[in-house]
Order: structure tokens, then C-alpha cells, then sequence
């Protein structure tokens, strides 16, 4: 099986200005991601992920390697509706309303217009960006605008994602949504990379993780092996406080060192979900 992404010895150099040293954005790195994969890009500020994102779509160059999307070079217009790029800022055409910003893309993809409807109805209503209407998209919060960018790199349900920060900006129901869509489209064979600061979403949505640093890959791999450690842990329940003393003398006995005990919690996050799905059986409830 042709890998949808594949890149080899990628590297991105930008020439500096008058005194100003050339900047290496990214060191020759290998990439490779599959359909139905989801990859999250790590790494701080400035450690080349928004340049790799640029490249795969297509808009930057590189300054040396191959870069293969799909079996195509990354410029190949017939990657348009194939490949998706949600970039981090903030949406152009500003004075439609979200239903004709999605016309819009649309007709520039070449798709039908009853297909282009269709699919703009099902992602509103999915993004809870029905209730505006007809507002325009520069009265839009940061969320708003951020889902429907969302919306829009979905409407052709492309092969390829290329997701730049695709939560940041929205609330945990929100997020919630946006993870969904994403490993529901990663299901349906797309090959998803996305680049984020939210580490909490990627550890619940990324299959594996790719760390840069200054423009050189720090590492990668599943998440199981990247937070593993070397030891082990026993988790039991349904035990009063008699039997779980009982039980952590003996562990002591056989030379383990008993490193706490507590009651299991989730996280924020989880409550969050859990409220939103409460809300989803309430409002069905009516």
C-alpha cells in the first residue's frame, strides 16, 4: 500500500536578510503516515510544525528531499479535493455568512452543489454552527470561526487532513466534537496529521506522536511507548480499607515499595464530556 504521506530527507531553509543568518525551519527528517492513521505534531513555538503542514499542502517549498502526498507531488492540482490544509489563522471572506462561505468552497472544489449543500447542512448542524444563521463570519468568537474552518476542510472529505492547531480556541465541547470528526474521518481511511499544543487531545485522539524540536524530529512513536515506564502498576477495585491495607503489606513483604494509595479520578476532560453528553439525553429528552 502507497503510504498517503511520504517525505525523505525533508528540509526547509529560509534565507536570511542582510545580516540576518538563514534560518533552518526544518532538518532533514522521514515521514511517513497511512490512511486510516492519525499523527499529532508536537513541539514548541518555532520547531518547524506550521512549515511541514505548509509543505504537505503544497504552499511552501522545500529546500531539499521529496515529498510525495497521495503518490503526487504536493503541489499537484489533482490533490485539490483529495488533500485538506486547516490553517491556523483566521478565515478570509470574512463578510459571508457560514452556510455561503461553504458554497463557496465548494464551487472552488469543483463538487456539485447539491452534493456541496448537502454535506455544508450535515457539518453545521454536527459543528453547532446552525444557530448563525446569516451572520457574518467576522462577528464570529474564535471558536466559531475555528469549527467552521473545520467544516470547510471536511466538505470535500478528503483523503488527507492537515489540521493546524484545529482546537485551540474552543471549549471542551467543542473539542470534543472536533476529535470525533477527526477519527471518524481517520475510520473512513483519511490519514490525519495535526499539529497542536493541546497535549491532552492528542494523547486521546493521535494513534502515534512526532515531536520536533528546532526543526529536527525529537521522536516518535505510539503513545504506549513514548509513556511508558519501567515499572509496573496494580490496579484492583472493590476492596475496603482493611483489604487494601492487607493487600499493600503483602506487596511490601514480597520487596515492592508502595508508591500510594488513592481513589481513581478522571480528568477534566472526561467531566466535560460527561456533561455533554447529558446535555445530548436532555435535549432528546424533550
Amino acid at each position: 500500500m502507497v503510504a498517503a504521506i511520504s517525505a525523505r530527507q525533508l528540509a526547509v531553509t529560509f534565507r536570511g536578510r542582510g545580516r540576518r543568518a538563514a534560518v533552518e525551519a526544518l532538518r532533514p527528517l522521514d515521514l511517513e503516515l497511512r490512511g486510516g492513521q492519525v499523527l499529532g505534531v508536537l513541539g514548541p513555538n518555532g520547531s518547524g510544525k506550521t512549515t511541514l503542514l505548509r509543505v504537505l499542502a503544497g504552499l511552501q517549498a522545500q529546500s531539499s528531499g521529496e515529498v510525495r502526498v497521495l503518490d503526487r507531488a504536493p503541489t499537484d492540482r489533482a490533490l485539490v479535493r483529495r488533500v485538506a490544509y486547516q490553517s491556523e489563522g483566521a478565515l478570509p471572506l470574512a463578510t459571508l455568512s457560514a452556510p455561503e462561505y461553504l458554497s463557496f468552497i465548494g464551487a472552488e472544489l469543483g463538487l456539485p452543489n447539491d452534493v456541496s449543500d448537502e454535506r455544508a447542512a450535515a457539518l453545521l448542524a454536527r459543528l453547532e454552527l446552525e444557530h448563525a444563521g446569516r451572520r457574518r463570519i467576522r462577528t464570529f468568537s474564535t471558536g466559531m470561526g475555528k469549527r467552521l474552518a473545520l467544516a470547510a476542510a471536511l466538505i470535500a472529505e478528503p483523503e488527507v487532513l492537515l489540521l493546524d492547531e484545529p482546537t485551540s480556541g474552543l471549549d471542551p465541547f467543542g473539542s470534543e466534537t472536533v476529535m470525533a470528526l477527526l477519527r471518524e474521518r481517520a475510520e473512513a481511511g483519511a490519514a490525519v496529521l495535526m499539529a497542536s499544543h493541546h497535549l491532552l487531545e492528542v494523547e486521546e485522539c493521535c494513534d502515534e506522536v512526532l515531536v520536533l524540536h528546532s526543526g529536527s524530529v525529537h521522536m516518535r512513536g505510539p503513545l504506549d511507548e513514548l509513556l511508558a515506564r519501567d515499572e509496573h502498576a496494580l490496579i484492583v477495585s472493590g476492596l475496603d480499607d482493611d483489604d487494601v491495607t492487607a493487600l499493600a503489606e503483602e506487596a511490601r513483604r514480597k520487596g515492592a515499595r508502595t508508591a500510594r494509595v488513592e481513589r481513581p479520578r478522571d480528568h477534566l476532560f472526561a467531566l466535560f464530556r460527561r456533561l455533554g453528553r447529558d446535555r445530548s439525553d436532555q435535549e432528546r429528552g424533550r
